[in-house]
């Protein structure tokens, strides 16, 4: 028992390792393109993202521009009769001017950040066309195979002797055709005698009743 279990455990790992072996390529190739498919998805959305900030961040900008711009006709207009009020125009000017600059820093970063990103959406989805492209000539060129294997298992068979098989057959139906017209004749042969026969009874059965 032992001697056999240990066998049908070596046997079982073999089995493994040899199934290990054995690749589904269409589904590894399937599994890859759905991942580059996910990773498509992943980077259009990370795209929309940084596009909405990019106009999020424009719109800011222009409002922080108009501030400034109308911070200063403030100041310009309180400069002669209220200095202190026209400095704080001033300076809120500046505030705004400032924040202006470093939002369309941000958005320079931005827009490097978006274009890069469209190079890799662009990339990404080379990559994915390339794989369709590849697993459907991969079906095709199997299917070719395996039709040109059919017609190859085809020709064998009629190599070694399918000739011969269609021959017997041949030979059995005609033999059975034979046998058919033998059975057809018998039974006409046998109604010629039948009627006959009926006709031999019929003329005594008519002479006795003359006879009457």
């Amino acid at each position: 028992m032992g001697l056999v279990r240990r066998w049908t455990s070596g046997l079982v790992s073999r089995i493994d390792w040899m199934a290990s072996k054995v690749e589904n390529h269409e589904a590894l190739v399937g599994s890859a393109i759905r991942e580059t498919q996910q990773a498509v998805a992943r980077a259009k959305v990370q795209l929309g993202r940084v596009q909405a900030d990019g106009a999020r961040l424009r719109c800011e900008i222009d409002e922080q521009a108009t501030a400034a711009a109308k911070w200063r006709a403030r100041a310009k207009e309180t400069a002669a009769h209220d200095e202190a009020s026209a400095l704080e125009c001033l300076r809120r000017s500046k505030r705004a001017s400032t924040r202006a600059s470093t939002l369309e820093q941000r958005l320079e970063a931005h827009a490097r950040a978006e274009q890069q990103l469209c190079r890799d959406i662009r990339a990404i989805s080379d990559h994915l066309s390339q794989l369709k492209e590849k697993r459907d000539l991969m079906r095709t060129r199997q299917s070719r195979a395996k039709a040109l294997n059919t017609t190859r298992g085809i020709a064998v068979v009629t190599d070694s002797g399918l000739d011969d098989v269609f021959d017997r057959w041949e030979e059995q139906v005609t033999q059975a055709e034979l046998e058919g017209d033998c059975e057809l004749m018998s039974d006409e042969l046998e109604h010629v005698f039948a009627s006959r026969e009926e006709e031999d009874e019929l003329r005594l059965e008519l002479a006795a009743l003359c006879g009457e």
